[in-house]
């Protein structure tokens, strides 16, 4: 039985939104939920590595050395050039691979994920400077906060 188109474009479009607070997190998530439940639909697609365990393991290594990254006071702004393009490819990606796995088109995930991720990159980051500013509190805590709404939302999206 065919999956339901919403059963790709939900789970592609909170994935994408976790990749505009986290890059590498919605790719994370997704390895480690095709590393345990892989899809015979990529097999053989560029993607497949993500259903890989030492590439889940790797992403999550990946993730958690960005969440710290993140905190450093040197630490760009998401919304930078290079911030922006990693973000959008991490979307792409994240809805090229959940659209494959599920039937569906890489390419229609992948513009869903990218456009999506994009936009919420912008959402995440004016979101936390109202949050610093009107609650007194500081931003690595703030962002540490966004570490943890980002990972739960993509555990609980797989």
């Amino acid at each position: 039985m065919e999956p339901k188109p919403l059963n790709r474009f939900w789970p592609t479009t909170g994935l994408a939104i976790v990749s505009g607070m986290r890059s590498l997190a919605s790719i994370s998530a997704l390895s480690g939920y095709l590393s345990k439940a892989p899809s015979p639909l990529l097999t053989g697609f560029p993607f497949g590595f993500l259903q890989k365990r030492y590439v889940a393991i790797g992403l999550k290594a990946l993730t958690l050395a960005e969440m710290a990254g993140d905190k450093l006071p040197d630490a760009p702004d998401r919304i930078v050039k290079a911030g922006l393009i990693g973000r959008g490819l991490s979307g792409a990606l994240a809805g090229a691979a959940l659209y494959k796995s599920r039937n569906g088109s890489a390419l229609a995930g992948a513009i869903l994920g990218g456009t999506v991720a994009v936009a919420a990159t912008y959402g995440a980051y004016y979101l936390r400077k109202k949050l610093v500013k009107s609650s007194n509190v500081n931003d690595p805590t703030i962002g540490g906060l966004e570490d943890i709404v980002a990972l739960q939302t993509a555990s609980l999206i797989l």
